[in-house]
């Protein structure tokens, strides 16, 4: 079937031609759900046309949460550091202190305790997508697709979160 008389590329070239949002962040979600739904159409050009719109409709919601989400963490995690007027002037990232041994200790009995929760591949899984490895790559050194090893990564936190070491980490940086 040729491009042109297939639905999921007509339905693809309409979603293009919308209008473009007024916001960058809007913007960003959409360029980023109109690259995943062209590649899942290209690995399967049967797909129905409304499957494609809701699931590019659904991407645009889920990327503009996660813009949102990550700028708030960021907001958060970095404070201005000049004051004019009672406003910040010219916010500056301020970076991290040097790891102490008492990091180092404290980092050691976090994964000596989450080993009581999670079995030694499980563990690893999360330590490499902590210390920053990509999805992608951690996806092709184990054989699998991204999807399904952000699905396990989510069901690996999720067994952490639902156990008591949660709550008694939670508990020991409150006080």
């Amino acid at each position: 079937m040729s491009e042109d008389g297939n639905p999921a590329w007509q339905a693809f070239a309409a979603l293009q031609c919308e209008a473009a949002p007024q916001s960058i962040d809007r913007s960003s979600a959409r360029d980023e759900a109109l690259d995943v739904v062209l590649d899942e159409i290209v690995s399967d050009p049967a797909m129905d046309q409304d499957t494609l719109r809701k699931r590019y409709y659904s991407l645009c919601r889920n990327r503009l949460s996660k813009l949102n989400n990550r700028r708030a963490i960021d907001r958060r995690r970095c404070r201005g550091t000049h004051r004019r007027g009672g406003t910040e002037f010219g916010g500056v990232l301020l970076t991290a202190p040097e790891r102490t041994i008492v990091d180092r200790l404290a980092y050691e009995q976090m994964v000596g305790l989450i080993h009581t929760v999670l079995a030694d591949e499980e563990v690893a899984l999360i330590l490499e997508i902590a210390d920053g490895a990509a999805y992608a790559e951690l996806a092709k050194d184990r054989s699998t697709t991204v999807s399904s090893l952000k699905s396990k990564a989510f069901r690996i936190r999720e067994k952490v979160r639902t156990s008591g070491i949660f709550a008694t980490v939670r508990h020991a940086l409150r006080s």
